[in-house]
């Protein structure tokens, strides 16, 4: 059997193995990042959390996302649920999570805007902005409070701040709070 499959190779014959690997003319490649996850700033406290209830996120799926990374050594404040209408502005030492803006690129499944201060470099406020429907998706809002800890994406498959929803995970390699 193998040297009939050795001599259908060398033919140039697909074997079932290989029509399973071949997906639109290219082969899965296993890649892996150089270099260890970068963070560009850091909050001075653990920051507070509040959810505008006019995202229409539920503060259990905030707790979930904020479990993962207490998990891993971060600490976070108060976490509150605010049902103001106009809850649209973090404040100093918050996460806000929000409904996106005018203008928001929705090829984005979410955004992360980070203040930081200009003499320390530190975080002093966060800005998270989710459609409903992609914060019920595993792994975005997870994802989304990693930028707002300070994280930039990290090309290393299966990673929590992989660029691309399709390939992350739940690896939290390089991103463990000392």
């Amino acid at each position: 059997m193998g040297i009939i499959l050795l001599l259908m190779s060398c033919m140039g014959v697909v074997t079932h193995q290989d029509a399973i690997l071949k997906i639109n003319e290219t082969f899965p490649v296993k890649a892996f990042a150089l270099g260890a996850p970068v963070r560009k700033a850091a909050w001075k406290e653990p920051p507070n959390v509040r959810l505008c209830a006019t995202s229409e996120v539920s503060l259990s799926r905030i707790y979930r996302a904020l479990e993962y990374w207490s998990r891993i050594g971060y600490e976070f404040g108060i976490v509150r649920k605010d049902n103001f209408s106009m809850c649209m502005n973090p404040k100093m030492g918050e996460i806000i999570i929000t409904l996106p803006e005018s203008g928001f690129n929705n090829s984005h499944m979410a955004s992360t805007r980070l203040y930081t201060d200009t003499r320390t470099g530190e975080i002093v406020k966060a800005k998270i902005l989710v459609l409903p429907k992609n914060a019920k998706k595993e792994r975005v809002i997870e994802h989304e409070f990693g930028h707002a800890l300070g994280w930039s994406h990290y090309p290393q498959r299966y990673h929590i701040m992989h660029p691309n929803w399709y390939s992350g995970g739940f690896d939290s390699y390089g991103i463990r709070q000392k």
